[in-house]
């Protein structure tokens, strides 16, 4: 009985799964349909906002970028887009005084849900910010550019080019689903976006790959 309850045990699989996608190509619907299943969803965009409240941050940013980035003694977000948006050199700085914080408390929180089966971590700079080490398994989300590049300038109301300078600025979501274990095709419906999501559910329970609608990389 003992044997055969360690034996169970040993056959269960506690999996930390990466959910990241380029801008615009749908991975908070992955996320947001997860979550209503009853899966636990780590945001890393939410941890972002967290981070710039940190009393450590605000002062580290405010010795690199000045006060005038505080407003009410807080990190004023739009001011500090202002700096950073377009300037890689900037930008640099802000992600090695934030993404220590993220990583922590990411991992504290990993922590928190170890008994979980599965927990996933939505991020959209997975590979960007090399946190690849965090999960065992990665889900990328793509759709295809034209698609990608419709879908950016119809939500956030951008013109050809904005749109575009903001795609190039990340890496490609082709390059990304090289990358990923999976890669869900968000081109079409929801509900072919969610028969995907399931099917890849159901791979990971089984640790068995047999899916003709979802990308197998490795």
């Amino acid at each position: 009985m003992i044997k055969l309850y360690l034996s169970n045990l040993m056959e269960m699989i506690f999996l930390n799964i990466g959910i990241t996608g380029s801008i615009a190509c749908g991975k908070s619907t992955v996320s947001n349909y997860l979550k209503e299943k009853g899966y636990t969803i780590i945001d890393a965009d939410k941890l972002g906002h967290i981070a710039l409240t940190s009393e450590d941050v605000k002062i580290k940013l405010s010795e690199k970028f000045g006060d005038n980035i505080l407003e009410n003694n807080e990190i004023s977000r739009e001011k500090l887009g202002k700096l950073v948006f377009g300037n890689d050199e900037n930008l640099k700085i802000l992600n090695s005084i934030v993404h220590p914080y993220i990583r922590k408390i990411i991992l504290q929180l990993q922590k928190k849900h170890r008994d979980e089966r599965f927990v996933f971590l939505d991020i959209a700079l997975l590979f960007e910010a090399g946190f690849e080490d965090l999960v065992e398994k990665i889900i990328v989300v793509h759709v295809d550019e034209k698609i990608q590049l419709a879908r950016l300038m119809s939500r956030n109301s951008l013109s050809k080019e904005q749109a575009m300078y903001r795609i190039e600025s990340q890496m490609s979501s082709k390059d990304k689903s090289i990358l990923g274990n999976y890669v869900i095709d968000n081109s079409e419906t929801k509900e072919e976006t969610y028969k995907q999501i399931d099917l890849i559910i159901e791979e990971l329970e089984r640790g068995v790959i047999n899916n003709d609608k979802c990308i197998r990389n490795k």
